[in-house]
């Protein structure tokens, strides 16, 4: 997901020196503005960046990173994954959230066409990691007499249920992937039963941002099978309207 772009920050090592004399960035400034830079090195790398890969490509000493690492960590800015590589953690969507309520607007928007339309729970997931997925929205039918509740901020494996399936759907194929996210990945969207919940149906897509592959999914979840052929073309609707819109 994405906002406008500021201007790119360099890549080329910073200066030795952090006396903020000649002009230059105070300690402060200069610590925050490595932090940021961090952020955005990796927001171009999806798949995560190892701790002195990233040292190498920002001309920061390790130590530094390390130092700059843990702080990201400790504000759920950053995460690491089993590998070793970190990424960019939910926090960013809470701080996103929270100053650009357009954003979640544009959910609520799309969520509601989508639950109405399918009479179904209609949610928006987000991969956290590399092996986690988290529910971050969550609209539910007005006129049904039961229908599965949803609970934002609930997690679950990212190769089980529909939602993680439709993510890593979205990204390049991994040797060993399962069968259902290859599937996926060749219609467009995954459907699976009683994966997550026992006599649950779900049905979602990957949101696909254009400078990276999927990091979030949009799908419906019913009690009982409904018409696959029916919500399909909804659910893959309101992908594509999540997918282009400005404030994503």
């Amino acid at each position: 997901m994405r906002g406008r772009d500021p201007v790119r920050r360099s890549a080329e090592p910073a200066s030795s020196t952090d006396s903020g004399e000649s002009g230059g960035p105070p300690r402060g400034a200069k610590t925050l503005d490595s932090g940021l830079r961090i952020l955005w090195e990796l927001r171009d790398h999806p798949d995560g960046l190892p701790h002195g890969e990233l040292s190498r490509r920002l001309g920061i000493e390790r130590t530094a990173v390390y130092r700059l690492i843990g702080t990201l960590q400790s504000n759920r800015l950053v995460t690491k994954t089993d590998e070793g590589r970190y990424q960019l953690a939910l926090g960013l969507l809470e701080l996103a959230s929270s100053v650009l309520p357009q954003l979640r607007r544009t959910f609520t928007h799309q969520l509601r066409e989508l639950a109405e339309m399918s009479q179904a729970t209609a949610f928006v997931t987000a991969l956290d990691g590399e092996n986690s997925c988290v529910v971050v929205a969550v609209a539910e039918p007005s006129k049904t007499i039961t229908h599965v509740a949803y609970r934002v901020g609930a997690r679950h494996e990212a190769e089980r249920g529909a939602s993680g399936i439709a993510i890593l759907a979205g990204r390049p194929p991994v040797p060993g992937e399962r069968e259902a996210i290859t599937e996926a990945r060749r219609l467009g969207y995954s459907v699976t039963s009683g994966e997550l919940q026992q006599g649950a149906w779900g049905i979602a897509a990957p949101i696909r941002p254009p400078n990276g592959p999927a990091v979030a999914s949009v799908g419906v979840v019913a009690i009982g099978r409904r018409d696959e052929t029916v919500v399909a073309p909804s659910v893959l609707r309101a992908a594509e309207a999540l997918s282009s819109s400005e404030q994503l």
